[in-house]
């Protein structure tokens, strides 16, 4: 049996089935059992089988020996057809492999074509080679060319599946190379067996049998696709049900009598509802009104139409009668033998609508006070370098910023330039101090019109837990009219002080002589001769406080125009 054997001619089959025994492990024990991996592990068993016979037809064995393992070991051959059809398919997620028809048609026909084959009880035609050893043949009037016929035809197809999704824009750069590297294992093989084993064999000549060992490559090709580009992702093992039982998200699914047919774990703990219960009850139950109730079917069945592409927003309740606001996503899904359900994926945002409704009291409560105070608020970005005003800014300085946000530079230019170095050195200083007190300081600042203002600009760092500087945000107050008003204050005052000096030195020295000469009349009289002096002394007196009255109240009159 084993004289004379050529050992080349059964190494090109037998290696090439060692090596996709090697293969038919490695997936096996490494890689979790799911359709993908076990259609492939399918291929895999046709292969050997294939390749096993193809060996064992090469050895010296007799004419009746030869026919037993033809006949025993051929559905290797007649199943690989089916099989490749069948994995390409399902790895690139053509629609028709989820219709049970199709798969009961590609495996009906074989084996079907199988079981004539076996009940054929003509005797298998070998043919006999010294190299390649008996050669099956085709049997007169029988079926054995549409046998082999048909495995061309869905070896052909699955060749056509892989050209088509190479292309399909549905998959990512990623699985388009996976596909590619298959197309490219299992183009040659399968254009090569067409030729060798089905073309041949219709034209009355003898089929070349290296189908077996040029397949190979589809298996090398797999290998390939699976080291460098994963092809069977692990994270596409991980069970769905055991996802759907762990993630936060709430699940439920709806019949099309939008009864609840089920809710996973976080759902159940949302709605107050005992998951183990099994009964989760119909829908209107989480609303409490009619109303609301016919306003989420209406927006289920927009996002099922795909007229609503946005999340949708409703208001559910719990069985204890809590108020949930949520938002979700609606898709169709099938169930028990094409049934189709909704599917309904959401979030409980009830907490951060409220905490939303925080923030915006305080929003309002800040725009207020800011519009209020008459100041610039602002906040400056040290990543982005980019200082955000409120909208007082363009009332106090006169300047339109695009969405309220300028550049460093625009605030540091329109710095004074006698004020420049010193408001920003000492910016500097205090940020690198990392103080918390407050860093103010007073400059001139210049508006839109050119001229200058006198501001009063104060602010906080902010940093971070690294304690490196992020944000700085303050207010900017324009002094321009409180220091105008202070100006005005202190010219009165200067005023006021004039006319205190005036009414306490220039006003007393004519009263005084007027009441000494008063004193004088009182106390020795008035004679004819020194009548005329006193008269004169006393109009002197009157014409001096008549002027000094005049300059107080011209004084008094600035003070009061300012």
């Amino acid at each position: 049996m084993f004289e004379d054997i050529n050992l080349f001619y059964i190494a090109i089959s037998l290696i090439p089935a060692l090596f996709n025994v090697a293969i038919f492990g490695y997936i096996f024990w490494i890689y979790p059992s799911n359709r993908e991996t076990n259609i492939f592990l399918l291929f895999v068993v046709s292969l050997v089988v294939w390749q096993l016979q193809d060996t064992l037809m090469r050895l010296n064995i007799d004419y009746d020996m030869a026919c037993h393992i033809s006949r025993s070991l051929d559905f290797g051959w007649m199943f690989i057809g089916a099989v490749i059809l069948h994995f390409v398919s399902y790895y690139t997620d053509q629609p028709f492999i989820k219709s049970r028809f199709f798969l009961i048609a590609i495996y009906g026909i074989s084996a079907v074509l199988y079981v004539v084959y076996l009940a054929n009880l003509d005797e298998v035609i070998l043919s006999y080679d010294e190299n390649w050893g008996y050669i099956t043949g085709v049997r007169p009037g029988s079926y054995d060319l549409h046998s082999r016929g048909w495995v061309a035809l869905l070896a052909m197809m699955g060749l056509a599946v892989l050209l088509y999704s190479a292309f399909d824009k549905r998959h990512s750069p990623i699985m388009k190379r996976q596909i590619l590297v298959l197309f490219l294992g299992a183009v040659l093989p399968v254009i090569q067996g067409v030729v060798t084993q089905f073309y041949f064999s219709s034209q009355g000549l003898t089929d070349i049998p290296v189908t077996s060992t040029t397949l190979t490559s589809f298996s090398v090709a797999a290998v390939i696709a699976l080291r460098k580009y994963k092809l069977f992702d692990v994270s596409s093992y991980i069970a769905a049900g055991k996802i759907v039982k762990q993630i936060e998200n709430g699940m439920m699914v709806l019949s099309p009598e939008n009864k609840i047919i089920y809710l996973n774990p976080s759902a159940c703990e949302l709605f107050d509802v005992d998951k183990h219960k099994g009964d989760f009850g119909s829908l209107p139950v989480f609303f409490d009104s009619e109303a609301k109730y016919q306003n989420f079917l209406k927006n289920v069945n927009s996002q099922l139409a795909n007229k609503d592409r946005e999340s949708g927003s409703a208001q559910l309740m719990a069985k204890d009668g809590k108020q949930l606001q949520v938002l979700f996503r609606a898709s169709t899904f099938y169930y028990s033998r094409g049934k189709r359900g909704t599917l309904i994926i959401f979030n409980d945002i009830t907490a951060l609508q409220q905490a939303n409704h925080v923030i915006k009291m305080i929003d309002m409560r800040y725009d207020f006070v800011a519009k209020a105070s008459d100041e610039a608020v602002w906040e400056w970005s040290f990543e982005s370098k980019s200082i955000y005003w409120n909208e007082n800014y363009e009332g106090l300085f006169g300047y339109k910023l695009a969405s309220g946000t300028s550049s460093i530079e625009h605030w540091v230019d329109r710095i004074h330039s006698d004020d420049r170095e010193r408001v920003l050195k000492g910016m500097e200083q205090h940020v690198l101090s990392k103080k918390k007190s407050r860093w103010e300081v007073e400059y001139r600042y210049q508006k839109n019109d050119g001229s200058y203002a006198h501001v009063f600009d104060k602010g906080f760092v902010i940093y971070n837990e690294k304690g490196v500087a992020t944000r700085m945000v303050g207010t900017m107050q324009d002094l321009t009219k409180i220091k105008s008003y202070i100006e005005k204050i202190e010219r009165q005052n200067q005023e006021l002080s004039a006319i205190t000096w005036m009414q306490s030195h220039e006003f007393r020295a004519p009263l005084s002589r007027l009441m000494g000469l008063v004193e004088c009349v009182k106390g020795f009289g008035v004679d004819e001769e020194v009548d005329a002096k006193f008269l004169e002394e006393i109009e002197a007196s009157c014409v001096e406080l008549d002027q000094i009255v005049h300059k107080i109240v011209d004084r008094v009159g600035k003070v009061s125009t300012g």
